[in-house]
Parts: structure tokens; sequence; C-alpha cells
């Protein structure tokens, strides 16, 4: 049996950051940004520790119309609440953590500086990476939550070199698009399963 290299990174990200095979997701949700749409799912250790997943599409350059079709990002970390502050009818848990990322995107620029020629080009291509997330979730004690955070990537950019026809070499890069998207507000919407 072949296993294609997506679904091994995903099965090594898991294990790597304290994923249990058997083990359920408790809230699953959509995920919305100005970086991508997709889905979510976390799965508690402890009230203190939990993983998340986010797998989603990657919408850089096809909103303005400088691409044709989206690329695909999938980040797993691991967090800890470290604040939790109960409100009227609500609670807010600050949480912090690392993760890996990896996915088939377009990146800013190929590294080169601030050209515009990167900007008209079309260069999709692997990334993979590291990543720090921090944001508040709110649980309204039902079973919908709300959790808004931010997500700086530190990776490296792989892709097809343009200007050779010939063959196929690869260029590599700073994944740009991880730090200059670091702002980008990401919100979930979870649902709790259990």
């Amino acid at each position: 049996m072949y296993l294609k290299p997506g679904i091994i990174l995903s099965i090594t990200l898991m294990l790597f950051l304290g994923f249990q095979p058997g083990a359920r997701a408790q809230e699953v949700g959509v995920f919305n940004s100005l970086k991508g749409i997709g889905a979510a799912a976390r799965f508690y250790d402890s009230p203190d520790a939990f993983v998340s997943a986010h797998f989603y599409v990657d919408i850089y350059g096809v909103v303005t119309s400088r691409c044709s079709y989206p690329g695909y990002k999938m980040n797993v970390s691991r967090q800890y609440v470290f604040a939790r502050i109960p409100r009227n009818g609500y609670t807010m848990e600050f949480y912090a953590g690392p993760g890996l990322t990896a996915g088939y995107v377009r990146d800013h620029d190929k590294g080169r500086g601030w050209d515009l020629t990167s900007l008209t080009s079309d260069n999709q291509g692997w990334m993979v990476g590291i990543s720090g997330d921090a944001g508040c979730r709110f649980d309204f004690g039902g079973a919908v939550a709300l959790d808004l955070s931010l997500m700086a990537e530190a990776g490296a950019h792989f892709r097809r070199t343009e200007n050779e026809d010939t063959y196929n070499a690869v260029s590599s890069s700073i994944y740009n698009n991880g730090i200059l998207q670091a702002l980008y507000p990401q919100l979930t919407i979870l649902f709790r399963l259990k």
C-alpha cells in the first residue's frame, strides 16, 4: 500500500504534538480568516491543554483574481490555557502554543525582495514550517463557542523554478506569507460534540 506524502505528514504532525489516534474530537467547527476558509477540530487532554487541527483553503491571490485556484494548508498545534476569566454568562479562556504547518500554497514573492514580477507570477509550491498561535475562546456554556486567534508561521516554500522550462529545478525561499499574514485575525465557530 502506498501512502501519499500528505497523509504521512498529517500522521507525523499529530503524533509529534501528542495527539492520540484513538481520541475523538470534543469540538469541531468552521475556520474563517482573511487567510482562508476551512474546518477545525479540538482534542482536549485536560481542561488546561488541547490539540487543535485546522485544514483550510488558502485564498492568497484568488480574491484579487491573480490566481484562478486556491492552495491548501493544514496546521496542528498544541495549546495551553494560561488564564480563565468568568464573566456574566460566558467564560473567556486565553491560550497559546506551538505547532507545525504544511501545505501547497502560493507565497507573496520568491524571496528576491519586493519586486513586481513576483506579485504577478504563479509560484505555487509546498511549504513547511513551525507556528505560534495565541487566542481567546469565548465559552457561552452551551453547544457553541467562539474562538478568536492570531497565528504566525516561520517556514520554507519549495516550488518549481519558473525560468527553467527544460527540467524541473526546485527553488526554495522563506515563506513570507507566514509572517506577513500574522496579524490576520482567525475566527473559529466551534460546536461541542460531547
